[in-house]
């Protein structure tokens, strides 16, 4: 999944600006949000890294900022399935694009997760803060 989700998040509608080209990968990323919202036949997911941009905003200069996290909404929504959901599930995420740019969303190994097809993707928020270095 790494060179899906580099193409995807590399794009500068993404995080392209923010780190040069080079996003953080998924290992580095922890999803901690997954929300389903079947009036817009959406799934959003939120990820947080301590990898920070190379390139952050004006406004974010001189904050101490040590945390990123980022959400991605994936549109037009078919085939959801959710199968359980926990902690293992929330640590593998897996992106296929697809011939006419449909992308495949498996969250967790087999078994247990969520999958999906989405029509469409998009960048909703970018956040920094500063985090708390104990766990």
């Amino acid at each position: 999944m790494s060179d899906e989700w580099k193409q995807l998040l590399a794009s500068p509608e993404y995080l392209g600006r923010l780190y040069d080209g080079t996003p953080p990968s998924p290992d580095m990323c922890d999803l901690f949000y997954f929300h389903i919202d079947e009036r817009e036949n959406s799934v959003t997911l939120g990820f947080v890294t301590r990898s920070f941009p190379l390139n952050p905003p004006e406004e974010w200069d001189g904050k101490g900022f040590n945390a990123f996290e980022f959400y991605l909404v994936f549109t037009g929504v078919d085939g959801l399935r959710v199968m359980g959901w926990g902690p293992a599930e929330a640590k593998q995420v897996d992106l296929t694009v697809r011939d006419g740019g449909f992308i495949d969303v498996t969250l967790g190994a087999e078994g247990p997760g969520a999958t999906f097809r989405a029509s469409s993707s998009r960048l909703a928020k970018v956040r920094a803060y500063l985090a708390s270095d104990s766990p």
